[in-house]
């Protein structure tokens, strides 16, 4: 169809097309669903979208589980009693703050959630138009109102925020004094506020629409008494504004700025003031904990600059900066979102596009990101080791996202869900180097669209600490997508590669990462070799969908015999010397379906006499392995751990050997990527070392990789029962080079290997240390024993 034919196939589209470029906003011909490529996969059957409601409400409302809640009360509490702790030079802005994580982690919920700690709670949720599956579903009245028609002027948008809060501090008083509150000094509004937000936190509920209903309508009279300036003083969103330049001239020389009117102000700081007064019983003065939280989810497209070159996060947070700046009750705003933008909600008093600047140099409220992990997981006792590959028990760990919607969707539409948004970073734990000029948008990118986790932010906003912890649905999913065809599992490691070559993702010190990728890949394809497909219940792919199979395993996490699996990576004659050791490890399993990394020895010294409580606590070697194997991880240990570099835990299936905290070992892998052999460093290992301490009467594995010589196999056991089992009861294995001489496996996967190779030799050809890194060293004396740390002599 050519261009005149789309145009009179559809009338509006010219239209749109050229309010498009007037306003330089491209959205609604982006959502176009003509312009919407198909998925070359079919998707399995979803839930008919007429349920899809349904379901998403009762994983909703179900009984709430973790203690984030309480982490957030009390994050508010301190907000409020720093931002009232400075006086009359408050060094916070206003009282709004955020909520900042990936999907699927509770943050709706979190806010709701309040309720039961007798906080007034008004959410409301500004997701786009277009997004008509989400839930909770999007409050039509606050998102027209703050988010379309945003061709207005800057001081109309102003006087619709004005108004807008106006409307909803009349509204909130005129419901509560209908509530039949207690006299203030006679009694406790609990009860009422119960009330109140049991309604208005019910997603479904007619009194929350009726309360929307009534701030519409006093939306408008508030809108209809704000006076706006005449056309020729509305002038576009600070077109005389100073540049960049200018701003920091004029703050040398004290010059001052003047701040864009606020219309309407008088309106929003007077119904906010009576609202305080008329409500003395909720809104009392001197107590920090919060007493209203006004919620907006899906906050992002605040952030989005206007067609007259105004944020209207700017204004509205100006907005709530002249009701409470000289209020100390606690009421707050929060908005919600994936995306770190709204962190950096703020009001500058010069908007300038290409730099977020605030002149004010106010201080801003660092994110809150704790939503908790691990709510819904099975406690250890509660599930046999035997059983931990099960959908039902996977499921559970990770985000509380994926078991609210066990038995309310299919597997195959859980998988798909996960498979919707992930990145394939998950599965290997790959590091990014925050150094490289992508790496936070990479990072952005993966909280705000690739489930990937947000652990804390710093007090200036500046840097965002992120990452992929264990969650093990994710993982499977993971190499679900890439087992998929040989041309992708080759397709995404060469995208890593060239990652790794751009110096965005870190190699390791002694080729820790390719070390783990040979590791996984092994135990990937060794399951997908020997685990028949036709042998149900095994979740091989995204389109599992047998009714009812919740006790189905993972195809990833089921366990695999460590005789079979050294078999596969080594080759059919790997037994054939150490017959002993075959017979010793005839029970023995692994299940490893991901990496985990660790910060600080798997041993480290704690005093006998720290209690239980204390966060230096640990548990037993036994317990930690055990947990390890119940989630399917392995880990990477930190790098200053001796003698090895990783863990992957072993479990004997054997009934006569006692519980199961009796029946696991562990297999050790020490990486080495330099130009000579360390074959004699195989022997060195042992797990009775001080900052490993991994005692058993249960053999173990000491693996050496030493991934940068010429390739070569060597494996030796006992061949008589050892005096000292804890120490000596050990098959060691030295594998050098990475070819399918030593790697069985990879003879049938050339391009990996291939691959594989140049991660090697992007080690082996790099130089000892770099003039830069030489440099950075020098300032950075004492942080390690390590010469480059020590000897400053050596420049």
């Amino acid at each position: 169809m050519t261009d005149k034919e789309t145009l009179q196939h559809h009338p509006r589209l010219r239209d749109m097309i050229r309010d498009a470029c007037q306003t330089r906003s491209f959205t609604h011909i982006a959502e176009l669903k003509m312009f919407h490529k198909s998925e070359s996969v079919d998707p399995p059957t979803f839930v008919q979208d007429e349920d899809r409601p349904d379901f998403l409400y009762n994983s909703f409302v179900r009984p709430y589980v973790g203690n984030a809640v309480d982490g957030f009360y009390e994050y508010l509490k301190n907000n409020n009693d720093k931002f009232r702790g400075g006086g009359f030079t408050r060094p916070y802005y206003a009282k709004f703050c955020s909520i900042v994580q990936s999907s699927g982690t509770g943050k709706s919920r979190l806010m709701t959630e309040l309720r039961n700690k007798g906080v007034l709670v008004l959410y409301m949720n500004l997701r786009e138009p277009s997004d008509s599956t989400g839930f909770p579903k999007r409050d039509s009245v606050p998102a027209r109102i703050l988010t379309e028609d945003m061709d207005c002027s800057q001081a109309e948008y102003t006087a619709r925020c004005c108004a807008l809060f106006g409307a909803i501090f009349k509204t909130l008083q005129d419901d509560l004094l209908t509530a039949r509150l207690p006299r203030s000094g006679s009694g406790s509004p609990d009860e009422a506020i119960k009330t109140w937000n049991d309604q208005m936190c019910d997603m479904r509920s007619k009194f929350r629409t009726g309360f929307f209903e009534k701030v519409r309508s006093r939306y408008q009279e508030f809108l209809n008494k704000i006076k706006l300036p005449a056309p020729k003083e509305n002038t576009n969103a600070n077109r005389a504004a100073p540049t960049v330049e200018e701003t920091s001239d004029r703050m040398e020389t004290d010059v001052k700025i003047k701040t864009p009117k606020l219309e309407g102000k008088s309106f929003v700081i007077e119904a906010y003031e009576e609202m305080l007064t008329t409500l003395p019983q909720i809104f009392t003065w001197g107590d920090d904990g919060p007493k209203l939280v006004i919620g907006f989810d899906e906050a992002h497209p605040l952030s989005k600059m206007s067609s007259k070159g105004f944020r209207p996060s700017h204004i509205l947070c100006r907005t709530i900066e002249s009701y409470c700046r000289d209020k100390d009750e606690s009421v707050w705003v929060v908005f919600a979102s994936t995306t770190s933008q709204v962190a950096d909600f703020s009001a500058p008093q010069v908007i300038h596009n290409s730099l977020q600047i605030a002149v004010t140099g106010e201080l801003l409220y660092p994110p809150y990101t704790r939503l908790g992990w691990d709510q819904n997981a099975d406690p250890l006792s509660d599930i046999s080791a035997n059983d931990v590959a099960k959908f039902h028990h996977i499921v559970g760990f990770g985000r509380p996202l994926w078991k609210s919607l066990v038995g309310k969707q299919s597997i195959a539409e859980i998988m798909m869900l996960a498979a919707q948004k992930l990145c394939k970073s998950k599965e290997f734990g790959l590091d990014i180097c925050f150094g490289h000029p992508d790496a936070v948008s990479y990072l952005e990118k993966g909280v705000a669209s690739h489930l990937r986790i947000c652990f804390s932010t710093t007090e200036d906003r500046a840097w965002t600490f992120t990452g992929y912890p264990s969650e093990p649905l994710l993982s499977c999913v993971a190499a679900i997508l890439l087992h998929k065809s040989p041309t992708c599992l080759t397709g995404a490691l060469r995208v890593l590669k060239k990652k790794v070559d751009g110096g965005m993702v870190e190699l390791g010190q002694s080729g820790e990462l390719t070390s783990r990728l040979l590791l996984l890949l092994a135990k990937d394809m060794c399951v997908r070799k020997y685990l028949s497909k036709d042998r149900p219940p095994y979740i091989w792919d995204l389109h599992y969908n047998v009714e009812g199979s919740w006790d189905a395993e993972l195809m990833d996490c089921r366990k695999v015999s460590v005789i079979r699996f050294l078999q596969y990576l080594f080759g059919e004659d790997f037994w054939s010397t150490v017959e002993e050791a075959k017979t010793a490890f005839k029970h023995a399993y692994i299940n490893f379906s991901h990496w985990v990394p660790m910060t600080e020895f798997i041993s480290p010294e704690v005093s006998q006499e720290t209690d239980v409580g204390s966060s230096s606590a640990r548990c037993s070697a036994a317990e930690w392995t055990l947990r390890h194997w119940h989630r399917t991880s392995a880990v990477q240990c930190c790098h200053l751990q001796p003698l090895v570099d990783k863990m992957i835990p072993i479990y004997f299936d054997d009934p006569s050997l006692g519980p199961d905290v009796n029946r696991v070992s562990q297999m050790f892998v020490s990486d080495k990527a330099g130009k000579h052999s360390n074959e004699l460093g195989l022997g060195v290992i042992t797990r009775t070392h001080d900052s490993i301490q991994c005692l058993s009467d249960l053999p173990y594995i000491a693996l050496l990789l030493d991934l940068n010589v010429d390739p070569k196999v060597g494996v030796s056991y006992p061949t008589k029962t050892p005096k000292r089992a804890k120490t000596d009861k050990c098959l060691r294995i030295y594998a050098s080079g990475v070819s399918d001489t030593t790697f069985s496996f990879l003879h049938d996967s050339s391009d990996v290997a291939n691959i594989l190779r140049g991660l090697v030799s992007q080690q082996k050809e790099a130089p000892s240390q770099t003039y830069l890194e030489r440099l950075e060293a020098l300032v950075k004396f004492g942080s390690t024993a390590r010469l480059r740390h020590s000897r400053w002599e050596e420049q």
